[in-house]
């Protein structure tokens, strides 16, 4: 969080001075920099950037004019479709609203299916990249939808541009309104729509590719047989037996891990389960007992080698013992909670006694035994939380010498495409103000009140229909900010 604070206080002092210095210069009439603007179109106002440029126009007019057939039979269809969404986003935000209320009422931690994303709060740092970048991609395709919708139909373009409010990049289509205002409902309809149905097509797009992914780079990957480590931001933990990157690893204290899912799955357990213990023989604890063993339990140097270990059978009183861990995980037959669970009779369970719990400590750390694939087990003294939150891993697992590195960015970066994708779609088709779905309510009224000599009836429709999408859009972001900041 300070980070995230830290970059855009950054930030906002850099447009402050790119503001006054553009004013400044402009004040001073200086002709270097008109020059520059003159050549380079930048528009600088206050926290924000934009250009604007031409030189695409004619490229997009040529390529719209060959392909007019197509693409009007394209728009008809995706209007279609962004009118039958505009109900089940209506529902869709009246629900997230309701589950928003409720976790600021209730004090619960339920997500909604749609929430604002706040870098540093509910969007980790490190994923800021892929948010610039989507939120990018997906204003693009929207604009290049009224773009090309409006070319389809006639409507000449004025300009395409990009614009940067403090680092949140977007882009806009500049088209001339008289025109657009004069073609007929159903063709009105179909430009203010194609920013919508492009976002739709898009998030379909990336969803296909999130799920065919294992599919697409089977030949160099392969998932389903344990998580690959992908990154150590944050891991402190030293030793030669220590997490390296690209490690495979296959289970956590005996649970089988097949996937990130069930990786932190066999974590959570970890830590609502007490602390378990290894299944050892008889025979070795009697060889072990001659000696003074109770070392690094009574905290002596030992204890930065050994642990403290207590066996409990039918055969053997409970004693403490200072062993080497990784000794005991590879004398060890199976994992027990107590020696009942060890079948073979001459078997005792020894469990790890830490100095927290020697001191009736209930937050006591945990023996965590990570299993690795071609490689000693990993072993490890703590909480699983300090594993979960400093040990990034992936279910795609090499089959050759390529890190799934890569394919780790293309799966987070589609996956971001389709959510904010679909989530900008149903914004922009809900009649709120500033928004496609205000544009498009006003073709529809045209439409649905046409042959109706009263003017009124039909702002009156309008004017209600896009005070209530506004409202509840408003009633959306105001809940589901107070839910984020109030957990």
């Amino acid at each position: 969080m300070m980070e995230v604070t830290n970059m855009f206080g950054s930030v906002i002092l850099v447009h402050i001075f790119i503001y006054f210095f553009d004013r400044y210069l402009k004040g001073n009439n200086s002709q270097r920099y008109m020059k520059f603007l003159s050549v380079t179109p930048v528009q600088i106002d206050f926290m924000s950037l934009r250009w604007t440029t031409s030189l695409f126009n004619k490229k997009i007019s040529n390529w719209a004019t060959r392909k007019k057939k197509k693409l009007c039979q394209w728009y008809s269809l995706g209007t279609m479709i962004t009118i039958l969404l505009c109900i089940p986003s209506l529902i869709l935000l009246a629900s997230t609203a309701v589950v928003s209320f409720e976790n600021i009422r209730q004090h619960k931690n339920e997500e909604a299916i749609l929430q604002p994303v706040v870098p540093g709060v509910n969007l980790p740092s490190t994923d800021l990249p892929y948010y610039l970048i989507t939120l990018l991609v997906c204003t693009i395709f929207h604009e290049i939808g009224h773009a090309l919708a409006a070319v389809s139909e006639q409507i000449p373009l004025m300009g395409f541009g990009l614009i940067v409010w403090l680092v949140v990049p977007a882009a806009f289509v500049e088209l001339p309104t008289k025109d657009v205002a004069s073609l007929s409902p159903w063709k009105q309809l179909k430009i203010y729509c194609a920013g919508v149905w492009h976002n739709i097509v898009l998030s379909i797009v990336a969803f296909l590719i999130v799920t065919s992914l294992p599919i697409l780079v089977m030949p160099l990957f392969q998932t389903g047989v344990g998580v690959s480590v992908l990154n150590l931001d944050g891991y402190s933990v030293g030793g030669y037996h220590d997490f390296q990157i690209g490690d495979q690893l296959t289970a956590v204290n005996g649970c089988r891990v097949t996937e990130d899912n069930t990786w932190e799955r066999c974590l959570t357990a970890i830590l609502h389960t007490s602390s378990s213990g290894f299944c050892v023989n008889n025979a070795y604890l009697l060889s072990v007992a001659a000696n003074d063993q109770l070392g690094c339990c009574n905290y002596s140097e030992l204890s930065e080698s050994h642990l403290c270990f207590l066996s409990s059978s039918d055969s053997i009183s409970r004693n403490r013992y200072c062993l080497r861990a990784r000794e005991v995980s590879e004398s060890s037959t199976s994992w027990c909670s107590n020696h009942k669970d060890c079948s073979h009779n001459q078997s005792a369970c020894l469990k790890p006694l830490f100095h927290s719990e020697l001191e009736n400590d209930t937050d006591s750390l945990r023996l965590i035994l990570i299993q690795r694939k071609n490689a000693a087990s990993i072993i490890f003294v703590g909480h699983p939380g300090e594993i979960y939150q400093s040990v990034s891993v992936s279910n795609y697992v090499p089959r050759t010498f390529i890190g799934p590195k890569y394919v780790n960015v293309i799966y987070h970066l589609m996956w971001y495409l389709f959510s904010f994708s679909a989530g900008l779609a149903v914004l922009n088709v809900v009649p709120c103000i500033c928004m496609d779905g205000q544009y498009i309510v006003g073709a529809l009224t045209e439409m649905v009140f046409e042959g109706c000599e009263s003017v009124f009836v039909k702002r009156q429709a309008q004017r209600a229909l896009i005070f209530s999408g506004t409202s509840l859009v408003i009633v959306n972001i105001a809940f589901s900010l107070l839910s984020i900041f109030l957990k």
